[in-house]
């Protein structure tokens, strides 16, 4: 009889979800440490660096966020996520992580913050010492205190921090949908951020990590991947595309629903994390990008 999954939590900035422990190239090993280099991870990848992550990196976990540990094998974890929905596993997106970036799960205090900034610090004090750098925009965190404009939370493997309160929102979920205002303004943010393949961090992003950032900042639990985004909310017609509106994009030769991105002008004007641009842009779409754009779906507040 298999045993039951064990809950953890990432303990790291940002955890890569790998698709095997065999898939880490060399120049990987600043994602892999404990605190994660995510910059250094950044800087050392150029396009086609980027490019070769494809069928390595699935997506990215964020710290706090907890893991269903289904095995462990030679320092590696298997897991699933939860709070990233996808019809590859209803138990969450499925995937590879460092056991050494996982920890017990926060302690509960009741109330939660979320960061609303692109990256923000976690310090050990109020105006503190820097203790983990580049905590990102949706993070999540169970909050105990306020003191001096800072907020303390807990953190997975029993330890605190202090986050600054001008980058916290108290976070509600499941709470009302966002505007359109609010989803076109989240997405803005990210603008000139390159393009990274399973990026789901304020500095890498990729085309679907886009919103499901944005919806995770507003409480709402939403996949990760651009065909399951597909199927939320209602669908929308191209023609009735309006700012706020999800932009699906579609192969046309297999039909696989391959794109997204956030309509800021109807369906003419999409922010969106392009790989062929390699960053996030907010424009007139390619005419490529037109020929490709076959619908829209509606998931904010009227």
């Amino acid at each position: 009889m298999n045993e039951p999954a064990q809950t953890m939590a990432v303990a790291v900035s940002a955890a890569a979800l790998w698709t095997s422990p065999d898939a880490v190239r060399p120049l990987d090993a600043p994602a892999l440490s404990t605190p994660a280099g995510l910059r250094a991870w950044a800087a050392a990848q150029g396009p086609d660096e980027r490019r070769d992550l494809w069928g390595r990196v699935d997506s990215q976990l964020l710290l706090g966020e907890t893991v269903l540990v289904q095995e462990v094998r030679d320092g590696w974890a298997r897991i699933n996520a939860p709070a990233q929905p996808s019809r590859k596993d209803p138990r969450g997106y499925p995937g590879w992580l460092p056991l050494a970036q996982l920890a017990v799960p926060a302690e509960p205090t009741g109330e939660r913050v979320v960061v609303t900034e692109q990256v923000t610090e976690l310090r050990d004090g109020p105006d503190g010492r820097v203790i983990a750098d580049d905590v990102s925009y949706a993070t999540v965190l169970p909050a105990r205190r306020r003191q001096d404009a800072f907020t303390e939370v807990t953190l997975p493997g029993g330890q605190s921090g202090w986050l600054a309160d001008k980058h916290l929102a108290v976070h509600r979920a499941r709470g009302p949908l966002p505007t359109a205002a609010q989803l076109v303004a989240a997405g803005r943010q990210f603008l000139g951020l390159m393009y990274l393949a399973g990026g789901t961090h304020g500095l890498m992003l990729d085309c679907s990590g886009l919103p499901h950032l944005i919806y995770r900042r507003f409480g709402h639990t939403v996949p990760r991947d651009a065909g399951d985004l597909a199927l939320l909310g209602e669908h929308v017609e191209v023609a009735d595309l309006a700012p706020g509106d999800l932009a699906v994009f579609q192969n046309d030769e297999t039909g696989d629903v391959y794109h997204t991105g956030v309509c800021t002008g109807g369906g003419q004007q999409v922010l969106h994390v392009s790989q062929p641009d390699w960053a996030c842009i907010d424009g007139a779409l390619s005419e490529r990008r037109r020929r490709h754009l076959v619908a829209g779906r509606r998931l904010r507040a009227v």
